[in-house]
């Protein structure tokens, strides 16, 4: 508000006013000053004030600490000319110049503190002063006639001769000097009274905005204040009423706010816990135990750490426990830090308890029903492949063309179903733990050459080309499961094939890469949509150009290659262009002591 009162005010003040900000960048100027710097506002604008000032004392640099900016906002003072001294500006054209200067610190309710500089060219001042001292001096030269002439000795009164002479133009210059100062008094007088005037105007139209901007604040900050209520009544009727529990601690787990929710989930009321300290000696308290639990993941009996990239909450920590009290449940602990977005400061936490323990029981359930189908259906597929076989074989008598034809693809097709019941095997294994991987030393370039063996032979039927480069030197001998590693690279490799139409090319590199193995599968295929690259890993997903090339498949293979390597300690990753192609890289640690030591699931990683 005061910045809009002094440029109201700047266009008829008759001393130079600049305003600047905290940094000394000035912000507005008055155009007496403007004049007076031989500046343009738009030039001036955005600069240093004691860049533009120059400002000295007599002949002397002022120091850093000495300037405006560091007086008024670093010491909170007035900055003024010490005594005996004299300050000089600088203008723009390099005219140097003596003022009368002042700045200090202005403080609003509405906005950043800002410093007000006045001055003023002296410059006359100073030359009157000059002229002054120099008649004295000259007038001190007849003290001898003045003193006579004081004590009324008129014997040699001194009168304008005639004639001029060097007293004539002494005498003239006294008179000139007297009127000149009297003139110069007058003038100094009006010019006061017009500042004096224009103070008052100024005050005046400075209350009436004043009043104006007052009740204009109040009425604004009642909206705002209505506005902030109203939030925040919102926002704890939302908290109350989520179905997941809430809890809010301050940084030294002061227990700050509980919802319904969390109160029905750990066996608590919030008048026994709120602004209480949970600490872990507090788990002997029975009433405690599951709210403990939950305040520190690590004492609960069973507690299971999520990684981040499978949640997607890049700030927050995932855990996984079992309570007991009210009731037994599974539950998952989401913990967020709340940082001070201006000093990066911790200011507490909250913790988000949703209970998964339908969650699990369905998971659990369908994991059961895919091993019992599978294991069910396994024996009759077996039953039927042998029967095949038998029969195609010729060991039930000989066929003709057309049965041979018909029963060689009722086989393919039992092949396939056999194949899917050990894709859904394999990946209820892999949920439950049970997957089984030996690790020891294998040589990769062995499990490389039987993988390619029975795929080459598809290669070749399609007419796509398989590529195969291998690292210079030995093979490499390395600590993984071989069994796993084979069925990882036979679903790569055998994909690759599938998906490439004929006349097409499949590459398969393998190469060190410092401490890691990579394996790159490249072919020239069908490609994934980009919309559908990142699902690719997930159980039951096929791109939707491959439905339409080939109907059968499970969506399982990638899924279950994904866990192979992540249990290794390495890592796969795709590139893909849709109608040009697909890159899959498989990476394997070749330090054993980068192999985890417990199982993860995709879904956990």
């Amino acid at each position: 508000m005061a910045r809009s009162i002094v440029g109201g005010v700047f266009s008829f003040v008759a001393e130079g006013i600049i305003v600047f900000g905290q940094d000394g960048t000035i912000n507005q100027i008055n155009p007496h000053a403007s004049l007076l710097l031989d500046y343009t506002s738009d030039e001036i604008i955005g600069k240093s004030i004691d860049d533009v000032l120059g400002l000295t004392f007599n002949d002397d640099q002022l120091a850093p600490e000495q300037r405006v900016t560091a007086t008024i906002f670093g010491t909170h003072k007035t900055f003024t000319v010490p005594r005996g001294k004299t300050a000089y500006i600088t203008s723009k054209t390099g005219n140097r110049f003596p003022v009368f200067l002042s700045a200090r610190l202005i403080t609003t309710e509405d906005s950043e503190p800002f410093g007000v500089l006045v001055f003023r060219d002296i410059t006359t001042e100073k030359q009157l002063q000059s002229y002054k001292e120099n008649t004295a001096r000259r007038l001190s030269e007849l003290t001898p006639f003045l003193q006579r002439t004081s004590t009324g000795d008129f014997s040699n009164a001194l009168a304008v001769p005639d004639t001029e002479d060097e007293f004539t133009e002494l005498f003239v210059g006294l008179k000139l000097m007297v009127d000149d100062l009297r003139e110069v008094d007058s003038q100094r007088e009006r010019e006061e009274e017009e500042k004096i005037e224009a103070i008052k105007k100024t005050e005046e139209e400075r209350r009436r905005l004043s009043e104006e901007y007052s009740k204009q604040l109040e009425k604004e900050v009642a909206e705002k204040t209505h506005e902030i209520i109203q939030a925040k009544t919102h926002t704890e009727t939302i908290i109350e009423n989520l179905t997941s529990g809430l809890l809010e601690y301050d940084s030294a787990f002061k227990l700050l706010r509980i919802n319904r929710a969390a109160e029905d989930l750990l066996g608590v009321g919030r008048s026994e816990v709120v602004n209480q300290e949970i600490l872990p000696k507090d788990i002997d308290k029975e009433r405690w135990r599951t709210l403990v639990e939950v305040s520190y993941p690590a004492l609960a009996p069973t507690a299971k750490k999520v990684k981040r990239e499978a949640t997607g909450l890049v700030s927050a920590d995932v855990n996984e426990i079992t309570v007991h009290h009210p009731l037994e449940r599974d539950l998952q602990v989401i913990t967020a830090h709340l940082v001070d977005h201006a000093t990066g400061a911790q200011q507490g936490f909250i913790k988000l308890i949703r209970d998964v323990t339908r969650e699990k029981a369905i998971a659990r359930s369908k994991s059961e029903f895919i091993s019992i189908a599978a294991h069910q259906l396994r024996t009759p597929l077996s039953a039927i492949k042998w029967a095949l076989h038998l029969v195609i074989n010729g060991d039930l008598g000989p066929l003709n063309p057309s049965q041979q034809k018909l029963l060689g693809n009722g086989y393919e097709t039992n092949e396939k179903m056999i194949q899917l019941v050990n894709d859904l095997l394999n990946v209820a294994r892999i949920e439950d733990g049970r997957f089984g991987y030996d690790f020891k030393q294998n040589d990769i370039m062995k499990i490389m050459t039987s993988v390619l063996s029975p795929i080459r032979a598809l290669a070749q039927e399609k007419a796509v080309t398989l590529e195969v480069t291998t690292p210079d030197g030995e093979p490499q001998s390395f600590v993984f499961d071989g069994n796993k590693i084979a069925l990882a690279l036979q679903n790569l490799i055998d994909n690759a094939v599938k998906y490439t139409p004929t006349g097409g090319k499949v590459s398969v590199a393998v190469r060190k890469q410092g401490e890691y193995l990579e394996v790159k599968v490249q072919d020239t295929g069908i490609g994934v949509p980009p919309e559908q690259v990142s699902r690719l890993f997930t159980k039951f997903f096929r791109a939707e150009n491959a439905l339409h090339m080939q109907t059968s498949g499970s969506g399982l293979g990638l899924y279950i290659v994904k866990n192979i390597v992540m249990r290794h300690g390495g890592a796969l990753n795709v590139e893909s262009k849709e109608g040009v192609g697909s890159t899959f890289t498989l990476t394997l640690p070749l330090n054993e002591s980068l192999i985890p030591k417990e199982d993860v699931a995709v879904d956990d990683v």
